[in-house]
């Protein structure tokens, strides 16, 4: 089961449940469902609202819903004939933070020790595109690279929570593509200033293509990760090989700061990072989660 975030040709949003290749409208379920519809809560819900709900869809047979659902699409074939656009699958969240190094050769190709307790940092909100989107590299910028990653999107409110506890606050899983400004980055770090700026780019942070249920994931340390670059493997490893996992990460994470539903953590990328230029395509899979794939292009001005 995937969740989607899609635009119609008119900028319409809605809401696409994709079950053994065939996608639902998912929006129409919401008008179905009436007791639902609470505090003013419309058809154009967000995501996060739908899987805070998932505990009431639960409750039901599948196919209960999926038979009083209407609109039902070959999902191949609205992509090819353009019926409808990728969103942003949760919307914008009030927090990006990502992990810095939590695979070993990636800090190793960093020329960094693997961290003793994460690195945790801030990516701006704005900096999200989704599936199908484009990153615009600004011009003088020097070199920007690919850094492909597991994100998790947080459920519900939470504030020191424990590792045994950090499941219940998970609502599902995504990619997340966290594209950095390298050399300004290290002209930061020379500098001892933080990462935010590097990170922060518009359109640095493309993420998709939908939202997985946390139920629908087996085990998200044991999941593939591929970044292909104009078609060529760039970036590969497994999710077991991150230094600090899910739970050791959120625990970390809010004993800083309350995490609120619709919050992303992204948890690091492998080694294998590259440049990108005008022209290229990048492909990041990883499995039971999906392929995100945008393009790039050089900004014409400055």
């Amino acid at each position: 089961m995937k969740i989607f975030s899609l635009l119609t040709p008119q900028n319409e949003p809605f809401i696409g449940l994709e079950y053994e290749g065939v996608l639902y409208n998912f929006t129409r379920a919401w008008e179905i469902f009436k007791d639902l519809k609470t505090n003013g809560r419309g058809p154009n819900f967000s995501f996060l609202q739908l899987m805070i709900e998932m505990d009431y869809f639960s409750r039901q047979t599948f196919e209960e819903i999926m038979t009083t659902i209407g609109g039902v699409f070959p999902l191949t074939d609205l992509e090819e004939t353009g019926e409808f656009n990728y969103a942003i699958p949760i919307g914008r969240p009030q927090k990006v933070i990502c992990l810095g190094r939590n695979y070993a050769e990636h800090a190793k190709e960093s020329g960094a020790a693997p961290p003793e307790e994460p690195i945790i940092f801030a990516k701006a909100p704005t900096t999200l595109i989704p599936h199908q989107g484009t990153i615009v590299l600004p011009q003088g910028i020097g070199r920007v690279d690919h850094e492909a990653e597991l994100a998790v999107v947080i459920g519900k409110q939470g504030r020191f929570i424990s590792e045994a506890q950090a499941n219940d606050f998970i609502a599902g899983y995504t990619i997340m593509n966290d594209v950095t400004a390298r050399d300004v980055q290290k002209a930061d770090i020379k500098a001892s200033k933080p990462w935010f700026l590097s990170k922060s780019l518009d359109t640095f942070g493309p993420i998709g293509p939908a939202l997985i249920p946390r139920e629908a994931v087996a085990d998200p340390h044991n999941l593939d990760i591929t970044l292909k670059l104009n078609n060529k493997v760039k970036q590969q490893a497994n999710t077991r090989e991150m230094i600090f996992n899910i739970p050791q990460i959120l625990t970390f994470i809010s004993r800083f700061m309350t995490l609120n539903s619709g919050d992303i953590i992204s948890t690091g990328t492998p080694a294998g990072i590259s440049p990108l230029a005008d022209g290229d395509i990048i492909e990041i899979e990883i499995s039971e989660i999906g392929l995100l794939r945008n393009f790039v292009i050089e900004a014409s001005t400055p």
